[in-house]
């Protein structure tokens, strides 16, 4: 065969029929005859990626990429490509000398910076961080009233290779905002500094050192710090919240994430079990080497294989040493139950706003929190409303069985967060993929089953008056203004509004807050639809 979109076809018919071999040479063979055929070296990319060869489909994604810089997919799966070789290659020189007398966490994260993360991959696409998003934290920590056109001071505390900087750096970057990055690494630092060199984001200040310091640094006070998976590697989690507590602004608000007791026992059994079985071995180097050994051949039956699958543990895990060393054989990390979550930001004054999503994908929803919603008896209902919410959210985080996460937005005021179906609440479409999900759902008679990430399942079919209501939401007029508009009554669609306001599908603000158009993500929209929000977005 000598026509080169001939053979680029049959090199896509070997690949759906799984013959990647025949794939690639069909592939090869097209570009022989035409070597700037951009749809080539996109498929010769996804072929190679499927076969593991990443270092090739990364060069091959490249040639695509220059030869047409539009090509969102292909830039979307070279920046994650590059991102996972880091995390593959971590492990080779593991540990290496002089980083022996500055403590076990501190020296794993000199080592291993985290998470992997090649300041290449910012010229392809940009990871969200989820809690971070502006639209978000007004929504639930400001009363939706936030002017981001006014100064605003942000800390990333802990801010390891820099997925919150950067994100909050390129959302704030005309704006006066001042964002604050500390870490205990400098390792890690300099990913984060190399990453944001990368977008030309100067609205940065860097910091070496800890979290717990951050008073006596003289950093002054901070309208919103987060904090995402720090506080519970620290010997005292309780004193660091304090110290970040001491550097909050009086009306400020911050992002937490912690790990979740119930959804990662079999994280903390697999765990014991490492521990168990390199103890005596000398160096991490052989530590891991051992460990990934093990892990490899665990049996059928093993709860960690069990939870996690085997594609997740060859993925997430074999080839990710970075995670590996992160995950199972980190010296010091501690989880929490909903309630002890509860109980540990009261002791610091602060009061949850709201239980929200850390990841993109398979994101987690203040639903699975909600006993009510995830037990279907109507006779049972009145009973369980009746228990203290902290049991609710225990019972639910046990029923869910998934949680292996807590992230939450706190306040030191009791009612920080605007209720999206208020009168004066505002909604915008938070994504263009949240958007695609309204536009299906104002058509008549349309309905979406929503797989949620514990895999449970919820069916929205929203009434004519409340298709009729999402239909007018354009991010500028207020719910009561459109319930005007339709002649309705606001509140018979409130409780309807609970699911896409949940899910994130919108974000609510006051005339007062600020408006953010929706993020530029390319989630597809299939069906049934696996509840997600924005992860990668395809920004050079």
């Amino acid at each position: 065969m000598t026509d080169a979109r001939a053979l680029n076809n049959l090199a896509i018919d070997h690949c759906n029929a799984g013959r990647l071999d025949e794939a690639e040479a069909s592939c090869r063979r097209a570009l022989e005859l035409d070597p700037i055929f951009t749809a080539a070296y996109s498929n010769l990319g996804v072929i190679l990626a499927s076969q593991g060869r990443l270092d090739e489909a990364a060069d091959a994604m490249r040639k695509a990429v220059e030869l047409n810089p539009s090509l969102h997919d292909i830039r979307l799966n070279l920046g994650i490509i590059l991102n996972r070789l880091v995390g593959m290659r971590s492990g080779l020189a593991l540990f290496g000398d002089g980083k022996q007398d500055i403590g076990e966490v501190r020296r794993q994260y000199e080592n291993l910076p985290f998470p992997p993360r090649d300041p290449d991959a910012e010229h392809y696409c940009l990871k969200v961080s989820n809690p971070d998003i502006l639209a978000k934290i007004n929504q639930y920590c400001f009363h939706g009233s936030r002017d981001f056109s006014k100064p605003f001071r942000v800390l990333v505390a802990g801010c390891g290779t820099g997925d919150s900087v950067i994100w909050l750096a390129w959302q704030l970057k005309d704006m006066p905002a001042e964002i604050v990055a500390v870490d205990l690494s400098e390792a890690s630092l300099a990913v984060a500094q190399a990453r944001a060199k990368v977008r030309g984001l100067g609205n940065v200040r860097w910091v070496h050192g800890s979290l717990l310091d951050c008073a006596a640094l003289g950093l002054g006070k901070f309208d919103y710090i987060t904090c995402l998976g720090v506080l519970h590697h620290l010997p005292d989690p309780v004193k660091g919240l304090q110290a970040l507590e001491s550097v909050l602004a009086e009306k400020g608000a911050m992002a937490v994430m912690l790990y979740g007791a119930v959804g990662r026992s079999h994280i903390y059994s697999a765990q014991r079990l490492l521990r168990s079985v390199t103890k005596g071995l000398d160096h991490p180097a052989e530590q891991l080497a051992f460990a990934k050994k093990i892990v490899a051949n665990l049996g059928p039956a093993n709860d960690f294989r069990q939870r996690e699958g085997v594609e997740a543990i060859r993925s997430a895990y074999l080839a990710d040493d970075t995670n590996f060393w992160d995950t199972l054989l980190h010296g010091q990390d501690r989880a929490y139950t909903a309630s002890e979550v509860r109980d540990y930001l009261a002791a610091a004054g602060l009061q949850v706003q709201s239980f929200i999503s850390y990841s993109g994908n398979g994101a987690i929803t203040a639903l699975q929190y909600d006993l009510d919603f995830l037990v279907d008896d109507p006779s049972q209902s009145g009973r369980l409303k009746a228990l203290p919410r902290e049991e609710q959210e225990d019972a639910a985080e046990l029923l869910d069985g998934s949680l292996a996460l807590h992230t939450v937005y706190a306040t030191r005021e009791s009612q920080a967060a605007l209720d999206p179906a208020a009168a004066d609440s505002i909604l915008s479409p938070m994504s263009e993929g949240a958007r695609k999900i309204i536009a299906h759902l104002v058509q008549a008679d349309a309905e979406i089953t929503v797989v949620l990430r514990n895999g449970s399942t919820v069916l929205y079919r929203p009434s004519d008056v409340t298709r009729k209501f999402l239909a007018a939401i354009d991010g500028h007029r207020s719910n009561s203004a459109i319930a005007d508009l339709l002649g309705v009554d606001l509140l018979s669609v409130k409780a309807e509004l609970r699911i896409p306001a949940a899910l994130h599908w919108v974000t609510a603000r006051t005339s007062q807050g600020t408006y953010f158009a929706p993020l530029p993500d390319r989630n597809p929209l299939t069906f049934p639809l696996h509840h997600c929000e924005p992860s990668v977005l395809p920004l050079g």
